[in-house]
């Protein structure tokens, strides 16, 4: 009889085991499918929600010569992007961590920190093209609900986006796969080439961030550490770009117009 309910117990353990095992590969599946069935209107909801949770009022450099500066840049970009129904909008955050984000609707945080290793408006424009792929590819609306689970889906599944908005906006971070990444960067870098954005200006960029991290900069390191090596990245970004050859059309920032004066990368 022992041995009957042994075998018994261990048959629901293996039976459960598989199941989850099953859960957690199709996973990305189940939320990619339900990712896409989130309105436009809805993500832009709660991507408003996601910016306010992470950030305060008073540290958006939401000044005319700032927004005129990131508009310019984000418009270069998103104009190479095929069509998609987003109206991106870049924020600059004053902090000096070296960060960047991608919130779901098309609500782009650049940190101060970031932008001060950048050396011009066309290493600035590869990082934002990077975030803005995280939201065409609804990589950050896919984070949310990795992030908040089955309250998530089911709050979608009843169409209850002020819920699921409060509960966004509660989120200190959002992390993509791996995958999530590479995909991302590969997209961006053919959206750079479109714009007339040397590939170069990416390669320069994540160089800019391995030189950083060699120096152990505690900035960097907390921007790294949910992104793929910097070094494997180069080298895809040199493999996919090799081809290139232009025509290069400048792209001008004055950073002295951002946030109230940000010295670029020297």
């Amino acid at each position: 009889m022992i041995r009957k309910l042994l075998l018994l117990v261990l048959a629901l353990v293996l039976v459960c085991g598989l199941a989850l095992y099953g859960i957690w590969v199709s996973l990305p599946l189940l939320l990619g499918g339900l990712a896409r069935l989130v309105p436009v209107m809805w993500e832009e909801q709660l991507g408003q929600a996601v910016v306010a949770g992470m950030t305060r009022r008073s540290e958006l450099c939401d000044d005319s010569a700032t927004r005129a500066e990131m508009d310019r840049v984000a418009g270069r970009v998103a104009a190479a992007i095929p069509s998609h129904p987003y109206s991106f909008r870049v924020l600059v955050v004053r902090r000096p961590e070296v960060n960047a984000l991608a919130a779901p609707g098309g609500h782009i945080l650049v940190f101060s920190g970031l932008i001060e290793r950048m050396e011009n408006g066309e290493q600035l424009a590869a990082v934002i093209a990077h975030e803005m792929q995280h939201v065409v590819q609804r990589h950050s609306i896919k984070g949310i609900l990795r992030a908040l689970g089955l309250q998530a889906a089911l709050t979608l599944a009843v169409g209850d986006v002020g819920v699921l908005g409060g509960l966004a906006g509660n989120l200190t971070s959002l992390h993509f796969l791996r995958g999530d990444e590479q995909s991302a960067d590969d997209a961006a870098l053919a959206t750079l080439m479109r714009a007339g954005i040397p590939p170069e200006a990416m390669r320069r960029a994540f160089a800019n961030l391995e030189r950083e991290q060699r120096g152990q900069t505690p900035a960097v390191l907390r921007y790294l550490s949910s992104h793929p090596p910097l070094r494997e990245r180069i080298e895809r970004i040199e493999s996919r770009s090799a081809a290139w050859r232009g025509p290069a059309i400048p792209l001008d920032v004055d950073f002295s117009r951002v946030c109230g004066g940000l010295a670029p990368h020297r």
